[in-house]
């Protein structure tokens, strides 16, 4: 199933950067920090090139205040809190 959510830039807070290592390769991954409080799960990536492009595109988006497509796919919600 792959159902799309359309938010808008000015509901999200912050972009964050989660990396990591998936069977010995460094990984990206963008989350969307709501300002509900939540967390979204943008994308993951594997290759920085691509990260580094998707996350400038949304910081841009973002600051036009742009609609921005988010699979539901990749739809999970956290309560983790950044300091």
């Amino acid at each position: 199933m792959n159902d799309k959510r359309i938010l808008s830039g000015s509901e999200i807070k912050n972009l964050i950067t989660k990396f990591y290592y998936k069977n010995n390769h460094l990984c990206f991954q963008i989350l969307l920090s709501m300002e509900q409080g939540n967390m979204l799960n943008y994308k993951e990536y594997s290759d920085y090139t691509e990260y580094k492009n998707a996350f400038n595109e949304l910081m841009g988006l973002k600051a036009q205040n742009a609609a921005i497509t988010v699979e539901q796919v990749n739809y999970q919600t956290t309560d983790i809190n950044l300091v």
